[in-house]
């Protein structure tokens, strides 16, 4: 595997390099942790810290590393963060109207989705890099076979085989969580 150039220059502190990759998925990725808080504002705020996260880590990354996976699951993994902390310390509900949202549970129905939510994220870990990224990009930010492909450089087509195996796997995964 190729290392990435814009990695080495990232890691090398080249602040050219870390405003191309800023503005080549700026957007996506800020749509993709609206979906998540759906507030622009902290959609931004988290952007920012996502951002800033990865130039305090720029010269720790590994070369091979691929940065779209790594920006997202930053993003995400901040956005919940972001979301568990509004729903502890604010009152919140769920109406449409609501900029922020949270749901009222039971501990045991909490401890489940939790335990999900960790099990799914263990699994996608576990999927072959391209396949999870294609996963990622489809599931968590609702971009089309077409956009998918833009960003990985594959045809549509491959990204649908890799959303198959993906959605396969997982479930093959979730079936033997159930019994």
């Amino acid at each position: 595997m190729n290392p990435d150039p814009l990695v080495e220059r990232i890691g090398r502190s080249d602040a050219a390099a870390f405003g191309e990759l800023f503005e080549s998925i700026n957007r996506p990725l800020v749509r993709y942790i609206q979906g998540f808080t759906r507030d622009v504002a902290t959609a931004y705020d988290v952007l920012q810290d996502v951002f800033a996260k990865l130039w305090e880590i720029r010269e720790t990354l590994p070369a091979e590393t691929k940065l779209s996976p790594l920006l997202y699951t930053m993003a995400r993994n901040r956005a919940l963060n972001v979301i568990r902390k509004h729903s502890r310390y604010a009152d919140l509900d769920l109406t449409e109207e609501s900029d922020h949202f949270t749901v009222d549970i039971s501990p045991d129905v909490e401890y489940s989705a939790n335990e999900l939510e960790r099990n799914l994220g263990k699994w996608i870990g576990e999927l072959p890099p391209r396949r999870a990224e294609a996963f990622m990009l489809a599931r968590y930010h609702g971009l089309s076979h077409a956009e998918i492909g833009k960003i990985m450089n594959l045809s549509e087509r491959t990204v649908q085989t890799h959303l198959v195996h993906a959605l396969r796997d997982l479930r093959t995964k979730m079936k033997s969580l159930q019994g």
